[in-house]
């Protein structure tokens, strides 16, 4: 079963501006869009994808906390290996959190 908490994001691109990177939108407090370089293997490793990571915008105006900012990208992170890896056993065996 997928984490509900999952369901206010949204994986995205917009080649026009921003090509080779993709970028996630959470609608959930603190709604928060992360854009990063679309790299092989950035959805294997937490450390890579950090290093990918271009851009963080919090929509509210207020950035959390570094410790809660780190919550929020380990969450997107871990959305991203869901989309890669639906199956609950993907997630669960990868997901230290």
């Amino acid at each position: 079963m997928i984490p509900e908490k999952f369901k206010n994001y949204y994986l995205g691109t917009n080649n026009l501006f921003f090509p080779g990177y993709d970028f996630v939108i959470k609608l959930s407090f603190p709604r928060v869009f992360v854009r990063f370089k679309r790299a092989e293997g950035y959805y294997a490793n937490f450390d890579k994808f950090f290093k990918s990571v271009a851009e963080v915008q919090y929509l509210d105006g207020n950035k959390p906390p570094k410790v809660e900012e780190q919550l929020i990208l380990n969450e997107i992170w871990d959305f991203l290996t869901m989309v890669k890896s639906p199956g609950e056993d993907d997630f669960l065996e990868n997901n230290t959190t």
